[in-house]
């Protein structure tokens, strides 16, 4: 029996987005060669991209591609993240054209038959990319009209457009996607320091490289060198380096040197310039007196990114040395035997740890293919295993997946592997500490996390996450000193370091001092829980019962069965303090 039409044919109604490289033909002409292999490069990384943010490549015929989304705002999403990734893949290209594409999408019915999908509308994203500035992204009327509004995109009419084979014109709109604010920093004024009547000796803050090149895709790279910096500086036990997190955010929001100086608590600031030139770099850099304003040291380099390497370890040993501070044997076998790693491979592990600040699933794994990509380049930088540990404990930790046993040992597995291939680094043993903590496993938890501190004593996140493992293990005298090391290393922390620090207090049963920790949260989402608990116990029946609708709130599906299989203590009965708490606030 013949097969009739509507058996085959299936409509559906999507966002369809059209992506062409620019200046195909022209590329190809010019090096044949290095542009399949940048293409086939580029192409597998969309595919699977396109997946992490909800949708489906359909078609990919030569340059370009056609890709199905539910939504208007994933579509835009992706489009944004797929823009962002290539422009900074750029920075790694050297004295080669980037590749670029140009991005059209609309909204509108597609048919699905036996050979393809087929649809006007794929035809109409096809003609509005046409539209859009190479590595730039255009939308029909009808994208607009869904997402105006989102804070997230910035939209400027073209005007109405004809476009080839259509009948009616079609208004088109630029794209402009809002810079994203970097390490948490707010757009509020910071809070007023405590006063602090001197600076110690030794103590610095390394502020963010000016991007004098003024191209956004060299962000992510003055970042990463920096970050770079303070780890490898944080290595002096005799120097107190600030945070990364604090640096940048009073930085943005301070006047003068001085001022940051005060905000920071430090004697010395580290600052500088960054230019890129293709693939020629020349970065500046000063040691300053905070108070005084005057400069102790200063030095440019002008190289290449490969010089990159040699530059962070030349400026990590001669600030230290200005500093006056012994560099001893350990500190300069470290600085010696730093793992030089394929340069393509670190620009992917830079661009990943930004997207891993974002805490969404689909930046989570769009920061895990980085990972992936990075190893493959570089099967023994072991900077790579220890990132994608952390994207399976994050996927863990938010109930992103579906197997959670597999991604708690899979974050073992890559931080054991981080650690195998270059164990000089305090980032594999971190990552190591933190999926044992969570298989309940304390003892190697809390080894895993002395030997990072050894490797890298001031290091800021890892006395946190220390001292939040040490709770669970009866020893939170310690873990009190180690979250105020931690907060005086970065004053301007994220939310969870008042969490760890008032749990501490909960396991001492100081709950005033938990409670007064915890109303310091900028955000109290996740510190409900632990303040209901407190003003339970303590007999302040009101309070506890306003903070347990607050966990209702932000978590409706709570219930304490479910939860209590979560925090790894080691001795149950202190769980069930907490337990006990939580009932008593009226939560079930």
């Amino acid at each position: 029996m013949a097969v009739t039409r509507p058996d085959v044919l299936i409509r559906k109604l999507s966002a369809i987005l059209f992506a062409d490289i620019h200046g195909y033909s022209r590329l190809m002409g010019r090096d044949e060669e290095g542009t399949v292999v940048r293409l086939t490069r580029s192409l597998t990384l969309i595919r699977n991209l396109v997946e992490d943010y909800g949708g489906a490549v359909v078609s990919v015929a030569g340059d370009g591609l056609v890709a199905l989304f539910p939504s208007a705002r994933q579509a835009l999403h992706f489009a944004g993240e797929m823009q962002r990734e290539l422009s900074n893949e750029a920075v790694w290209c050297g004295d080669q054209e980037p590749i670029l594409y140009r991005i059209g999408i609309t909204v509108g019915d597609t048919i699905a038959g036996e050979t393809g999908i087929y649809g006007q509308t794929i035809n109409m994203a096809a003609r509005i990319q046409t539209l859009a500035v190479p590595g730039g992204v255009c939308v029909a009327e009808t994208v607009y009209k869904l997402v105006n509004g989102d804070p997230e995109f910035h939209f400027r009419s073209m005007g109405r457009q004809t476009l080839k084979n259509f009948d009616e014109a079609v208004e088109v709109f630029a794209v402009d996607f809002a810079e994203r604010e970097t390490d948490g920093v707010p757009a509020a004024p910071l809070p007023t320091p405590v006063a602090r009547s001197t600076a110690p000796e030794g103590s610095l803050a390394v502020l963010p490289l000016e991007n004098v090149s003024g191209d956004p895709a060299d962000i992510h790279l003055c970042q990463g060198i920096v970050a770079d910096l303070i780890s490898n500086l944080c290595r002096f036990r005799n120097l107190l380096v600030i945070a990364r997190h604090s640096s940048f955010l009073v930085s943005a929001h301070s006047k003068s040197l001085r001022e940051i100086s005060n905000h920071l608590g430090v004697r010395y600031l580290l600052s500088g310039s960054f230019r890129r030139a293709g693939n020629r770099l020349r970065i500046a850099v000063d040691l300053i007196e905070a108070q005084t304003e005057n400069t102790l040291w200063s030095e440019r380099y002008d190289g290449s990114l490969s010089d990159i390497f040699a530059f962070q370890d030349d400026v990590t040993a001669t600030t230290a040395a200005r500093l006056a501070v012994h560099i001893d044997m350990a500190e300069r076998r470290r600085l010696s035997t730093h793992i030089r790693p394929n340069l393509h491979a670190y620009g992917l592990i830079l661009r990943g740890q930004d997207l891993s600040f974002r805490f969404r699933p689909d930046s989570n794994a769009h920061a895990r293919r980085l990972y992936a990509q990075a190893r493959t380049l570089e099967p023994h930088y072991g900077r790579s295993y220890s990132a994608m540990s952390r994207t399976f404990n994050v996927e863990w930790r938010y109930n992103w997946t579906s197997d959670p046993e597999a991604a708690l040992n899979e974050a073992l597995n890559l931080a054991q592997l981080a650690v195998q291939y270059d164990d000089l680094d305090a980032r594999g043993f971190g990552e190591m500490g933190l999926a044992h903590l969570y298989r309940k496993e304390h003892e190697e938890a809390i080894a895993a996390y002395e030997r990072a501190l050894q490797l890298n004593p001031n290091d800021a996140d890892l006395l946190a996450e220390m001292g939040d493992c040490l709770v669970y293990v009866r020893q939170a005298e310690r873990s009190v000193t180690l979250l105020e090391q931690a907060i005086r290393l970065n004053p301007y922390h994220p939310d969870s370091y008042l969490w760890y620090l008032g749990d501490a207090y909960f396991q001492l049963g100081e709950y005033e001092k938990t409670i007064h920790t915890l109303q310091r949260m900028r955000d109290l989402s996740e510190g409900h829980r632990l303040l209901a608990a407190s003003h339970a116990l303590i007999g302040n029946q009101r309070e506890a019962e306003r903070h347990a609708r607050g966990v209702m709130e932000v978590h409706p599906n709570f219930t304490i069965e479910q939860w209590r299989k979560v925090p790894p203590n080691k001795y149950p009965e202190d769980l069930e303090i907490f337990v006990e708490g939580l009932r008593k606030a009226g939560l079930r």
